[in-house]
């Protein structure tokens, strides 16, 4: 009995060592990870691992894991009181709409809250797998291993600093194996336990080695590495590795780069800051253009003459007098341009000035691209001013554009291009009569089309395969330079003249920061920001930009009939932070019942599906009604989730999210946002159909969200409200 004893406490130090080691891959989740709540899903492993280890029936055993799994995600996630009938159908809406999320293989749309259920679901195994390994079997090595290279893992790849957990695991490992030893050393020599003295002397020697051993490695000189860090040393050996530079098909590191002559292939993120920008609004940060597909990647069909000037940049960018124009100012301030060699500029640049002086510039017309000379030596300068006369782009005059053709450079086209491609060109731009609505029909086609923005499994084609058809037919997967290059092609296809760009985007607005003098908002441009966008040729008014991206949107300014003066007191008003909000509070009590009135339509829909698939094949006309109130029943549930997320959630993209999905539900009703209309327009026609002035304040608040960057923290509960109001009046 007594030996029986001694054997069970052993099997407890080796699953608590198990613990401790298992903690260490829990830890440094935070770091490199988004995730959260570390602190909750210390404890939740914590229970799995005293149940485990009281050796309790299974029947009793798993029901408390996994009553303790629903109650971490009532704790995380859930709002009503935990174990209630509310509280079970809101967690059955979120299963079942993330199950059938699995099912479509969308991956990017599951909830964190799912994600943390299979976390959890993942804990729960691993306690009983180590118990198993540890107590049962007493073979720990093995995950002493894995614990080991998942630490040095991440200390060499990530930020995270593994020098303390490597330690705290050595230690741990060592102690874990030294016990472990002793037992199968007592159960293959069929030995009793021995007395407390004799155990002294086995277990005294092991934790002098553990901690003479730590003692050294802490005093001991440490030397400089022998071999270079291994994360350049891959991406410089690397097929396709670097700043995109050379052939794709390797993970690159994103930024500005050179050769663009084979695209495709994923790219890891790098938040170097590039520049600071002072601007009068977020906007594009335009480095060159290319014209030749090749079917694989970009080049140049001619390089173009450089010319230079001292500062003037007059006739690097022509626009007609149909161009409104708006004189503004910009600056640049570089940080770590890496391998960008070329001055960034706004559209509309008409002169550069250098806070320093001994720098002149050369600039191409054909290609875009501008040269700093600094004391006769091409680099960048520190800094430097832009003086710009931003345009607007008129909608209705370059609608005008009917013809085809002209500058044949700019509709070159491989003859490997594959005719499908054309037929797609032809299908998308068939309803429509001019250049520009063609244009616009295949910028939104992506969009409307399922295509998904992924910048980490990303195809490359194999072979004589072209880039834009395995995207467009194929992979349906990608990001900018997919998006960018199909939509310049599907254009050429159409004898629609437009070439490639390169450049940056918009970056990051940033508050309380004063890199520059003046009151201008100030952006952070990072290496995350490199991109490349469109642009289309209209005879009567000059290179226009498009952005095809999903997720990205056009930073130029377009003008439908108003006049100059007219867009910008819009866009000043956009600009300004509201004094106070006339939106009225909803009574507490008013809103409760909306929920319940709300959650109580989700049960009965849950019953009614059952009676509408009893019916189907009663006729033409139940199968209809069937369908019409599957599709109502579709937008009940994911309007549940996402007043879920506007409720907890106050960022820009919940917001954005919330809102896109009120655009199409707004579709299904019957108010469709028309083509070339406003949202402010389209805000009144909705506004005019309920009666009330729900959706024009709420635009005003997503267009200063989207247009300023301005947080919604401080109006959350009025935003939130008019969301609320109007999707319950759609769903009505």
């Amino acid at each position: 009995m007594h030996s029986l004893k001694a054997q069970q406490w052993i099997s407890l130090i080796l699953y608590g060592g198990s613990l401790l080691l298992l903690l260490e891959w829990i830890f440094p989740l935070e770091e490199v990870t988004d995730t959260s709540f570390t602190s909750t899903f210390v404890m939740y492993i914590v229970l799995c691992f005293i149940l485990s280890a009281t050796q309790l029936p299974y029947w009793i055993v798993s029901p408390v894991k996994l009553l303790g799994l629903l109650f971490v995600m009532h704790q995380l996630y859930f709002e009503p009181t935990f174990f209630t009938k509310a509280w079970f159908e809101l967690f059955w809406l979120d299963l079942n709409t993330n199950l059938s999320f699995l099912w479509a293989r969308d991956w990017v749309s599951l909830t964190s809250s799912f994600r943390t259920l299979l976390f959890l679901i993942l804990l729960w195994m691993l306690s009983y797998l180590l118990y198993y390994w540890f107590a049962v079997r007493k073979k720990p090595f093995s995950f002493i291993l894995f614990t080991f290279i998942y630490l040095t893992v991440l200390d060499t790849f990530t930020a995270f600093d593994a020098s303390t957990p490597i330690i705290r695991a050595f230690i741990i490992g060592v102690a874990v194996m030294g016990v472990a030893y002793l037992q199968h050393l007592l159960e293959n020599e069929n030995m009793r336990m021995p007395a407390m003295k004799t155990m002294v002397k086995w277990i005294g020697p092991l934790l002098i080695v553990i901690g003479f051993s730590t003692i050294i490695g802490y005093a001991a000189p440490k030397y400089d590495p022998i071999w270079p860090d291994p994360v350049p040393f891959i991406q410089s050996t690397a097929e396709g590795s670097g700043y995109g530079d050379g052939p794709g098909g390797g993970v690159q590191r994103i930024g500005y780069g050179e050769n663009d002559e084979r695209l495709g292939g994923g790219f890891v993120q790098d938040d170097t800051t590039v520049f600071y920008a002072q601007a009068p609004k977020s906007q594009y940060w335009k480095v060159e253009t290319k014209d030749t597909y090749t079917g694989h990647g970009w080049t140049r069909s001619q390089d173009g003459q450089f010319e230079h000037s001292e500062g003037s940049l007059e006739g690097l960018q022509e626009y007609s007098d149909l161009v409104d124009l708006n004189d503004d100012h910009a600056q640049i301030q570089f940080v770590e341009p890496g391998f960008l060699n070329k001055l960034v500029y706004t559209y509309g640049v008409e002169h550069v000035t250098p806070v320093h002086d001994g720098m002149s510039l050369e600039f191409n017309r054909i290609t875009g691209e501008v040269l700093s000379k600094v004391d006769g030596q091409t680099r960048l300068p520190e800094s430097y001013e832009i003086d710009m006369q931003r345009p607007f782009f008129p909608v209705e005059e370059m609608r005008t554009v009917t013809e085809k053709g002209e500058l044949d450079q700019y509709l070159q086209l491989p003859d490997s291009l594959p005719d499908r491609v054309v037929s797609l060109a032809e299908e998308i731009t068939a309803e429509h009569d001019n250049r520009y609505d063609k244009a616009k029909a295949v910028e939104e086609f992506f969009s409307s089309n399922g295509f998904i923005y992924e910048t980490q499994d990303v195809a490359v084609p194999d072979g004589d395969e072209d880039y834009v058809d395995q995207f467009l037919f194929e992979t349906q997967v990608g990001y900018c330079d997919n998006f960018s290059t199909s939509m310049v092609v599907l254009l050429r296809s159409v004898d629609i003249p437009a070439r490639w760009v390169k450049g940056f985007t918009e970056g990051e607005r940033l508050t309380g920061e004063d890199y520059f003098e003046g009151h201008q908002p100030e952006y952070e441009i990072t290496n995350n920001n490199a991109h490349s966008w469109v642009e289309v040729y209209f005879p009567n008014v000059g290179w226009v930009p498009f952005e095809p991206t999903v997720g990205f949107n056009n930073q130029s300014s377009f003008s439908y009939g108003e006049t100059l003066d007219d867009i910008l007191e819009e866009e000043e008003q956009n600009y300004e932070q509201p004094e106070s909000s006339e939106t009225p509070e909803l009574p507490e009590g008013e809103e409760e019942e909306e929920d319940e009135s709300d959650d109580q339509a989700v049960a009965s829909g849950s019953m009614s599906q059952l009676l509408k698939y009893s019916l189907i094949g009663a006729g033409v006309v139940l199968l209809t009604i069937i369908i019409w109130l599957l599709m109502k029943k579709r937008l009940v549930i994911v309007s549940k989730w996402k007043k879920r997320k506007m409720e907890n959630y106050t960022d820009v993209e919940t917001f954005t999210e919330a809102y896109q999905f009120l655009l199409r539900a707004l579709a299904h009703k019957g108010l469709v946002f028309g083509e070339g209309q406003t949202l402010r327009e389209f805000a009144v026609d909705v506004d005019r159909w309920f009666g009330e002035n729900h959706m024009s304040q709420l635009t005003a608040y997503y267009e200063r969200a989207i247009y300023r960057d301005e947080s919604i923290d401080s109006h959350h509960a009025e935003v939130n409200q008019l969301w609320n109001k109007l999707v319950n009046d759609v769903l009505a």
